[in-house]
């Protein structure tokens, strides 16, 4: 039980990390929106996104850590590692699997487009068919 919740906090922690970097770009996509940060952000979210970090440390602790009372900083560290990749890895498959259709992967994780002064007001008629404009985060920034 130590060794399931030694890899239960040092996961959510890791997962926490990932989480401070999802705030800072959430921060920098309503930055020029009406919208506050405190809108943005789903609570029940992120706390999903801390307990899946916890599992995925958890996880990880059964097969990394034999000896709890030796533990060195690396295993440590790959825990940490755990729960930030894992929740990532979980959360990114998820928001493809139940994403809206024709929503680009992460596009529903911020749900902000950028504002309308960063698109071009009138098309060039004599200017060949160009790609699509990406009119949100891009799909790095489903970041808990």
């Amino acid at each position: 039980m130590q060794l399931l919740g030694l890899g239960a906090m040092i996961g959510a922690l890791g997962q926490a990390i990932r989480a401070i970097v999802g705030l800072k770009k959430v921060n920098d996509a309503v930055s020029n929106t009406s919208t506050s940060v405190s809108q943005a952000i789903d609570p029940s979210r992120m706390v999903t996104s801390l307990v899946i970090g916890a599992i995925a440390g958890s996880l990880a602790s059964v097969s990394l850590i034999t000896d709890i009372h030796a533990i060195a900083s690396a295993q440590i560290v790959a825990l940490l590692g755990a729960g930030y990749s894992g929740a990532d890895f979980i959360e990114g498959f998820m928001s493809r699997v139940n994403a809206a259709p024709g929503t680009p992967a992460g596009q529903e994780a911020i749900g902000v487009a950028t504002p309308a002064a960063a698109t071009p007001a009138l098309p060039d008629p004599n200017a060949a068919a160009a790609a699509p404009a990406v009119t949100g985060p891009t799909s790095d920034d489903a970041v808990g």
